[in-house]
């Protein structure tokens, strides 16, 4: 099974404030220390897709408090929204199947009668030329644009009310579209897929991993 965190994030001299406004999420939650400098709640509509939910969250940061909403699900990607002052300040989303998705679109329509390129594994030549397309689709200026439609409402400066000057220029970095997306020739890979590590480690949050309400309510059956 792939990990799958969902979790939303704040740091610990906060506490009293999350612990006292929780009960007005109404709805069913969990609160965990994560380490000496964060702690998390997980919510029971763990990817805010209702509109409560969201007001809850815009609410409590009004009320001086950050909030960082985390989400990684390993096979797919992962991301983030920031509350602050009332107001979303800043998110981002990494998705790892972009490069697959228009690679996919290309084949297919060079070659319609194949029903999916998962399918090719008996034939080496068209799984060549879909090799060679996924090839060039990653080093191509339309897949950093994609990419960068996933960042584009990345603000690092957003991260200064818990961070230091340091971790704001190591974010800064790690965002860099041309970094993200830039091929290593001897491995084949970007920093892309290694980027939710690498986010954690400058914000002190690697003990945040396979986590979430579902996980936590399941525990709590058992």
């Amino acid at each position: 099974m792939s990990e799958f965190t969902t979790g939303i994030l704040y740091p610990r001299k906060y506490e009293p404030k999350v612990l006292q406004a929780l009960p007005k999420a109404n709805q069913p939650f969990f609160h965990k220390n994560v380490n000496s400098e964060w702690n998390a709640f997980f919510l029971e509509d763990e990817c805010i897709e209702f509109a409560d939910t969201l007001q809850f969250l815009l609410t409590l940061s009004s009320h001086y408090v950050p909030l960082l909403w985390f989400h990684d699900a390993e096979d797919s990607g992962w991301g983030f929204r920031l509350f602050d002052g009332g107001c979303e300040v800043t998110s981002a989303t990494i998705s790892y199947s972009l490069d697959i998705e228009i690679a996919d679109f290309i084949f297919g329509k060079r070659h319609p009668e194949v029903c999916h390129p998962d399918g090719l594994a008996e034939n080496s030549e068209l799984r060549q030329e879909y090799e060679d397309i996924l090839e060039q689709v990653v080093r191509s200026d339309y897949y950093k644009q994609e990419v960068g439609k996933g960042v584009s409402r990345f603000r690092p400066q957003c991260f200064g009310r818990f961070v230091s000057h340091k971790q704001i220029q190591q974010l800064r970095s790690l965002f860099d579209l041309y970094l993200l997306t830039e091929i290593d020739e001897d491995t084949g890979g970007s920093m892309l897929y290694d980027s939710v590590d690498l986010f954690k480690e400058i914000l002190g949050i690697e003990e945040m991993v396979w986590v979430n309400y579902e996980y936590l309510s399941s525990d709590s059956r058992e």
